[in-house]
């Protein structure tokens, strides 16, 4: 395995980033999850757990844990399948941010890994707008 990375820019400033990475109300509107289910220990040894709706209905309980906090600059985390997730945010030109996710993952998933992380980014800057 080695280190992938995938690099994009978000039209808000790195502190409204990071605000929408962790306070638990954003980060339902971006997973998406469930209202009211996340709760966020956004703490380096604390743990997140959400539940979101399945194609067909079910309900499925994600959880993971925090291995680094730095406010508002870079977070670790894991996500399920205890995959580690590290996010850098970069304040750059006219408030915006650069955002960039790291996984440890095969060459093989790289296109799938990207066309995941394009979709959350899709849905983190759908939930900046609204907070905007």
């Amino acid at each position: 395995m080695g280190e992938f990375t995938v690099t994009r820019t978000l039209l808000a400033p790195r502190e409204a980033v990071w605000e929408v990475l962790t306070e638990p109300n954003h980060f339902e509107g971006w997973l998406p999850a469930e209202p009211g289910t996340a709760v966020l220990d956004v703490r380096a040894g604390g743990s997140w757990q959400a539940t979101v709706r399945s194609p067909d209905g079910g309900q499925i309980a994600l959880t993971g844990r925090y291995d680094e906090v730095s406010a508002p600059g870079r977070l670790v985390m894991t996500v399920p399948g205890d995959v580690v997730t590290a996010i850098t945010l970069a304040a750059a030109a006219d408030d915006t941010t650069l955002i960039t996710y790291g996984f440890d993952v095969e060459e093989s998933m790289h296109a799938a890994v990207e066309e995941s992380v394009d979709g959350v980014l899709g849905r983190i800057s759908t939930v900046l707008t609204g907070i905007a």
